[in-house]
């Protein structure tokens, strides 16, 4: 989404895929439909990041019982297990130089891409493997993250601040 804004990156990144065929760079958003077209096409996700917010796009795909391989740290790791999911090793560095909106100094995860493509060969060689992984994905999550779970644990929340602060009731 970002490319024209990292030439020198995004052009790097393509030279180093242009031999294979399969690789397809989408530089466009998606619709929430196209998103879950996508989603539903692929056979898993991968993703490597340096910090996640809620990890929407893993818990998505863990519903539609599909393998994730993802870099366990952040909040993805609230409802990521060793046993729904592949958590990818890290190592917590500062960041290094100013990156758009993000300042310097801040740790950050980086993913060791090693383990990550042991954990893809995993999944490839496999089949029964993806099968198990991507069911206890999707009944993990769906006991996880339904709604009547998770507004339990926000009216438990909400019933704690009162509580603690009578400011707050009613």
């Amino acid at each position: 989404i970002s490319g024209p804004s990292h030439a020198q990156a995004l052009h790097e990144l393509k030279s180093s895929v242009a031999h294979m065929r399969n690789v397809v760079f989408i530089d466009t958003f998606l619709t929430r439909q196209q998103t879950w077209d996508l989603q539903s096409c692929c056979d898993a996700l991968i993703s490597l990041h340096r910090a996640e917010g809620f990890g929407l796009v893993p818990a998505e795909m863990m519903f539609l019982g599909k393998p994730v391989i993802a870099t366990g740290w952040s909040a993805n790791v609230d409802f990521m297990t060793p046993d729904n999911s592949f958590l990818v090793k890290y190592e917590l560095k500062p960041l290094a130089e100013t990156l758009g909106v993000y300042p310097s100094g801040p740790l950050w995860a980086e993913a060791d891409v090693d383990h990550a493509a042991w954990c893809l060969k995993r999944l490839l060689d496999d089949a029964s493997l993806v099968a198990q992984m991507g069911q206890t994905a999707k009944s993990d999550i769906e006991r996880q993250l339904n709604p009547e779970t998770v507004g339990g644990l926000i009216r438990n929340r909400l019933t704690l601040l009162g509580f603690w602060n009578s400011n707050l009731k009613h």
